[in-house]
């Protein structure tokens, strides 16, 4: 996958929102496709965090963000059985009293967790299967992995184990899925000229088995990478989405709609990425600010007719 510039490229200009044309302007030319018309207005749990400091809290964050028009969590927090602190019996009695669903959830191998590679012990996937099972969610995501993970061997392990988690998935009527961050468009083998990015040999490798992508757009776009552009060379392989926007300076997150990505060309490749549910999230928030971030996000999706 060919890099570019993040800021000034020529190139970017057609997905960031850099045009002389109003942002606005733009959008209003760009149709919901089928794909979104049949998605509602999810977020990731993770954006609230600092919220969720018990069953009262995360009871009323939850029907907080309800109230402003979210439909769906993602969860995320999963540990000794579950939730934030919460069992798991408890954690989705929150959920169904705040009327919210949970598709999907991120769930952490803590081998990967570990700043000393190995193997990856596949005792812990029946664990996150039962979990996801008991919340109504379809796809259990891996999230993340430590420095020491970022080589050849740890994604080979990796993928092993995404591999053996969609096999087990599957007799379930579930999906394994591998969200990304900025790490994997880094050459998989620096040493070696021309080597793939990390993300394309993961997308390579778990072609044709029971695992998906969920892009992180943000991240994505973090790395100098064009979003459009991987999800029209891999159709059909991103059905969910992390929806993250950043400012001009990239390192600020900021609500989506108030960045610089140009998401009318990014959603009106959701039919193309085979999208079935998105997420609105922001990693990082004025303080106490994250729900009010949340706001701020659906009020502008709420206007965007190449979303609704």
């Amino acid at each position: 996958m060919k890099n570019f510039a993040l800021l000034g490229a020529v190139s970017l200009c057609t997905f960031f929102a850099c045009q002389n044309t109003d942002k606005s302007a733009a959008a209003q030319n760009h149709e919901s496709t089928s794909a979104m018309k049949n998605s509602e207005k999810g977020y990731q749990l993770y954006t609230v965090r600092e919220a969720l400091t018990g069953a009262d809290s995360i009871l009323a964050t939850l029907k907080a963000t309800r109230a402003m028009g979210y439909e769906k969590v993602e969860s995320f927090g999963y540990m000794d059985g579950g939730f934030l602190g919460l069992s798991t019996v408890a954690f989705n009695k929150a959920i169904a009293d705040a009327d919210l669903i949970s598709p999907s959830g991120h769930y952490m191998p803590s081998e990967l967790e570990s700043t000393t590679m190995g193997t990856i012990d596949p005792h812990s996937i029946n664990d996150f299967l039962d979990a996801a099972e008991a919340l109504g969610q379809k796809w259990v995501i891996i999230p993340w992995m430590n420095d020491a993970w970022r080589n050849k061997e740890g994604y080979d392990h990796l993928i092993e184990y995404l591999i053996q988690l969609g096999e087990a998935a599957a007799k379930r009527d579930m999906v394994a899925g591998w969200h990304n961050h900025e790490f994997e468009f880094a050459p998989l083998e620096p040493s070696q000229p021309g080597s793939l990015s990390a993300y394309e040999y993961l997308l390579n490798a778990l072609e044709g088995s029971n695992v998906v992508f969920e892009m992180d757009i943000h991240w994505v776009a973090f790395a100098g990478e064009n979003p459009v552009e991987w999800m029209a060379n891999y159709p059909g392989r991103f059905p969910l989405w992390h929806v993250k926007d950043f400012a001009a300076d990239t390192a600020t997150q900021v609500p989506v709609g108030q960045g610089v990505l140009d998401w009318a060309a990014i959603f009106a490749m959701a039919e193309t990425a085979g999208l079935e549910h998105y997420y609105i999230e922001q990693d990082f928030c004025a303080a106490d600010k994250a729900v009010q971030c949340l706001q701020e996000s659906i009020e502008w999706v709420n206007e965007q007719p190449f979303i609704n």
